[in-house]
C-alpha cells in the first residue's frame, strides 16, 4: 500500500473530494502515464465515492484497504490502457463463440471453471492476468514474472486476512482460471463493491444500469490477453454475468452460455456467509440480515433477466445442474462441449480427468456456516424464485453424488 504515501484514513476530507488525488497517485504509480481511456468509468467511481462518504461503515483497516483498492484499480486501468496503446492491432482480433459460464453464485461454477480450464485446447483468463492485464506470455516464464509473483503475494495476504475462512469458500491460485470481475472492476461496474461494503446508492445504480462500456472494456482486454494465441477458443466465467446478461450478449452476440443451477435456498445462505466474511475485512459487524435481503433480490432479478433474454436464443444456452455436475463432472463437460461444437480430444479428456483426480472437494477445508444466520426460510426463498423454479424444476430434485 506504499503508493498511498501519506494518505490519512482519519482525515475529515471526503472521499468525493479526493477523486483527483486518487487519480494523481495512480498516475505516479505508472510512471506518469495518464491516459485513463473512455471516461465512462467515472460514473461508477463517483457513485462509489459518494457511497463511501455517506453509507459505508468501514473500520480502520477497511478504510485503508478501500482506498488502496480504488487507487489500485485506477493504476491497473492505466497499465491496461498503456498496453492497448502498445498493441492497437489486438483490437482487430475476433472473439468467436466464447464459452461463458454463468448462473447463480455457489452453484459449482468455480469447480466447473477450473475443470474446463484444464483443457489445453481452450484459453482462459488466469488470475494473475486478470490482476495485471497484458498479452499472455509463454507458460514457462510465468513464475519468474514480477506480476505473477505480485498476484501470489496478494492471494496469500487475502487468505491470511480472512483467517483461513476464505480459502475453503473460494480457492484461487495465480496460475488458475479466474472470474471476469477484476476486469469489470476497471470500469467501476462490478458487484465486488457491494459485496465488501455497505453502499446502497451504488448498488441501486449498478442494478439499474446496462454496463455496455464496461463490457466493451472486457472484450478489449480479452483481445489483448489472447493476442499471441488469437485462434484458440475462449473460456470465461463469472456468475455476475447473469446480472448483466444484456450487456454481455450485446458485446458477445454469439456467446455460448453454460448456465449453472442449484436450489436457491441452498445457494443464498452459503453466499451470504461468503459476503459476510469478505465484508468483515472492511466493516466491523456485517449486517447479515441486510445482506441476505439484498442478495436474495439481486439474484432473483438476475435469473428473471436471464430467462427473459434466453427467449429465442435457446441454442446459445446449455444447463448444468449442481448435483449432476458433482456426480459426473467430466461427463457434464462433455455434454456442454457437444452442445457447443467444441472438440473433446483424447488429450483434453485425459487432462480433465487428471485435474479431477488431483483436486478433490474439500481439500482446502470446508465452508461451515449457520443457516439461521441467513434469516430467510426455504419457503420465503422459493416464493421469490417461483418463476425460476417453474422454468427449471430440476433444481429441486436430489440426486446421489458419485463416491
Amino acid at each position: 500500500m506504499s503508493f498511498l504515501g501519506q494518505w490519512n484514513p482519519f482525515s475529515r476530507q471526503s472521499w468525493v473530494s479526493r477523486e483527483q488525488e486518487f487519480h494523481e497517485i495512480a498516475v505516479r504509480a505508472v510512471d506518469g502515464y495518464d491516459n485513463f481511456g473512455d471516461p465512462s468509468y467515472l460514473q461508477g467511481l463517483r457513485r462509489l465515492l459518494f457511497a463511501y462518504d455517506h453509507e459505508a461503515r468501514f473500520h480502520r483497516t477497511g478504510k485503508i484497504v478501500a482506498a488502496y483498492q480504488t487507487v489500485g484499480l485506477l493504476a491497473s486501468r492505466l497499465r491496461t490502457q498503456r498496453w492497448f496503446d502498445m498493441r492497437p492491432d489486438s483490437a482487430n482480433i475476433e472473439i468467436e463463440r466464447p464459452i461463458i459460464i454463468t448462473g447463480m453464485v455457489r452453484t459449482g461454477s468455480t469447480a466447473l471453471h477450473y475443470l474446463m480450464g484444464a483443457n489445453p485446447d481452450m484459453q482462459c483468463l488466469q488470475y494473475w492476468l486478470g490482476l495485471h492485464p497484458q498479452p499472455r506470455p509463454p507458460r514457462a516464464s510465468w513464475e519468474a514474472a514480477t506480476d505473477f509473483q505480485h498476484a501470489r503475494i496478494e492471494l496469500d495476504m487475502m487468505y491470511r486476512a480472512g483467517k483461513k475462512m476464505l480459502e475453503p469458500i473460494h480457492h484461487m491460485t495465480p496460475e488458475g482460471p479466474d472470474e471476469s470481475g477484476r476486469i469489470l472492476g476497471l470500469g467501476f461496474s462490478d458487484d465486488r463493491f457491494e459485496v465488501v461494503s455497505t453502499v446502497p446508492t451504488y448498488s441501486e445504480w449498478y442494478a439499474n444500469t446496462v454496463h455496455r462500456e464496461t463490457y466493451a472494456l472486457h472484450k478489449r482486454t480479452i483481445q489483448l490477453l489472447g493476442s499471441y494465441d488469437p485462434s484458440t477458443r475462449w473460456l470465461l466465467k463469472y456468475p455476475v454475468h447473469l446480472r448483466n446478461l444484456d450487456a454481455l450478449l450485446e458485446t458477445y452476440p454469439d456467446a455460448c452460455i453454460i448456465w449453472t443451477h442449484r436450489n436457491p435456498a441452498d445457494v443464498l445462505p452459503s453466499y451470504v456467509s461468503l459476503c459476510a466474511h469478505f465484508r468483515s475485512l472492511f466493516e466491523k459487524t456485517p449486517d447479515r440480515p441486510r445482506i441476505a435481503l439484498e442478495q436474495k433480490e439481486a439474484w432473483a432479478r438476475a435469473v428473471e433477466l436471464g430467462m427473459e433474454l434466453r427467449i429465442g436464443r435457446e441454442h446459445q444456452f446449455h444447463d448444468i445442474y449442481f448435483d449432476d455436475f458433482m456426480a459426473d463432472p467430466v461427463g457434464e463437460v462433455a455434454k456442454a462441449y457437444q452442445h457447443f461444437g467444441q472438440p473433446f480430444s483424447v488429450q483434453a479428456k485425459a487432462a480433465l480427468k487428471a485435474w479431477r483426480e488431483t483436486h478433490k472437494p474439500g481439500q482446502f477445508g470446508t465452508h461451515n456456516y449457520e443457516r439461521d444466520d441467513f434469516g430467510q426460510s426455504s419457503k420465503q426463498v422459493h416464493q421469490r424464485y417461483a418463476s425460476y423454479l417453474e422454468r427449471f424444476p430440476k433444481v429441486l430434485e436430489k440426486r446421489r453424488r458419485a463416491a
